[in-house]
């Protein structure tokens, strides 16, 4: 092959990824904007009209977590359907099926009956969703040139916050309407209704872009001829298979799952704190969350672009220990003064960064094309810990808080509110030092710039 032909292939190559790159960004802002109906702060404050108790609250926060941790069943069930596409495609619309129970408990009589189908929905849809998506990640590592993992998951993290910058918010300005107009408190529960079903006819029309991408990459072929290569847009020659080392896959997955475990304390506290003791309406909640994605937009770009040349390790440690500082934040927000949620917010931004980061630094430490399980141990891992101290520090919290308790420490007292949030970022500033027994295998990059 000659130096021409193989310049005029590399630049065939990367309009490949660039095309991949698109399909996933349609995906993805099509998912998220639907999936930010269904989930989240509306699910959460669905529940909350409905009557729900501060234990309901704490089951509805943490289900999707406990039961996400099945996606480690999912290379045993790759055994069974065989390709990551099908199984991604197929728990992709059952997830939407069994979703649609959700909305349905407003017709139900009795908040206990209306409960039990919301719980049941919700774990379906979260098993469902977990093993699915775990296989999703896995195709796209399969689909993409790890040399550009950075700025490639930073085009779909960015088309994820930039949609729920502004789709939650337009939905809790259509939430607040209905609850404040007297007129309209009848019909509000069923403006739910609407609103989960728009939210799941987007997420089914998020399939659409990926369908005509192969179920199988042909990286593993080792020639590739021209005939071919039109015939299947992944290309063999852009990138390899690599080998993963265990001993940084086991730091990756220590350090994520301790910084899970001291997340997962105040789930359950930043929303009861905001609810119904700052009393945060749900419209200001959404500025607050639209401001976080905003700055999440901007950090997710800049750490795509950098990490793509200067590797994932030191990034995620640097960002990691900024994150904490949001919990001083909260801290603050003790004597009642709400606006001190301004300054976590945005400092929650820098999630943009610790989440692109964590994510390929795991990539690039598991073995490529067999990665599935560490996905699931480290993203459903993570998940499961969260949801496990998230039960245990909301059914801690409504205990002190019926009890009209105090924390007795050898000092003096403390607000129930404030240990959770001091104990929290202590185990979140200590995570990073996990990432000090990994050692990154990073080449730094400087071509390709096109993709």
């Amino acid at each position: 092959m000659t130096a021409n032909q193989s310049k005029k292939e590399m630049v065939s190559l990367s309009d490949r990824t660039k095309s991949l790159s698109r399909s996933v960004v349609f995906n993805q802002t099509l998912f998220t904007a639907g999936y930010s109906l269904t989930s989240g702060g509306f699910l959460v404050f669905f529940a909350a009209d409905l009557g729900a108790s501060t234990k309901a609250i704490t089951w509805i926060l943490t289900l999707p977590e406990l039961v996400g941790m099945l996606a480690v069943l999912t290379p045993c069930i790759l055994c069974w359907v065989k390709n990551k596409k099908q199984l991604f495609l197929g728990c992709s619309v059952l997830s939407r099926i069994a979703s649609l129970l959700i909305p349905l408990a407003v017709l139900l009589p009795g908040s206990q009956t209306q409960f039990h189908l919301l719980v049941s929905a919700i774990v379906l849809t979260g098993i469902l969703q977990a093993i699915g998506y775990t296989a999703y990640l896995s195709w796209l590592t399969d689909l993409a040139p790890e040399k550009s993992w950075g700025r490639f998951f930073a085009r779909r993290n960015m088309a994820k916050v930039a949609v729920l910058v502004l789709v939650p918010f337009g939905g809790a300005l259509l939430r607040d309407w209905f609850k404040n107009d007297i007129h309209l408190e009848q019909w509000r529960l069923f403006g739910y209704v609407i609103v989960f079903g728009v939210g799941n006819l987007l997420q089914l029309t998020s399939l659409i872009p990926l369908l005509k991408w192969p179920a199988i990459p042909n990286w593993k072929t080792a020639a590739i001829s021209d005939n071919q290569l039109d015939a299947n847009p992944v290309v063999a020659s852009e990138d390899k298979p690599h080998q993963g080392s265990l001993r940084s896959l086991i730091f990756v997955l220590l350090f994520s799952w301790w910084l899970a475990f001291f997340q997962g304390l105040t789930q359950t506290a930043f929303f009861l704190h905001s609810y119904r003791t700052l009393h945060v309406s749900m419209t200001t909640y959404y500025l607050l969350v639209g401001s976080m994605y905003l700055l999440q937009l901007l950090l997710s770009w800049w750490a795509g672009t950098n990490a793509d040349r200067k590797g994932y390790r030191n990034m995620l440690f640097t960002s990691t220990l900024i994150v904490s500082l949001s919990m001083i934040c909260w801290a603050a927000t003790i004597n009642g003064n709400w606006l001190w949620l301004w300054g976590a917010y945005l400092l929650w931004g820098g999630f943009g960064v610790v989440n692109l980061s964590l994510q390929n630094l795991l990539f690039t430490v598991a073995t490529k094309g067999k990665n599935t399980l560490a996905i699931a141990l480290s993203r459903n891992g993570a998940g499961l810990i969260a949801g496990l101290t998230g039960l245990a520090g909301g059914y801690w919290l409504e205990q002190m808080l019926s009890n009209n308790e105090f924390v007795r420490l050898p000092w003096g007292e403390m607000n129930p509110f404030l240990f959770l949030f001091l104990l929290s970022f202590a185990g979140r500033f200590l995570a990073p030092v996990w990432l000090l027994g990994i050692k990154e295998n990073q080449t730094p990059q400087t071509g390709d710039q096109q993709d």
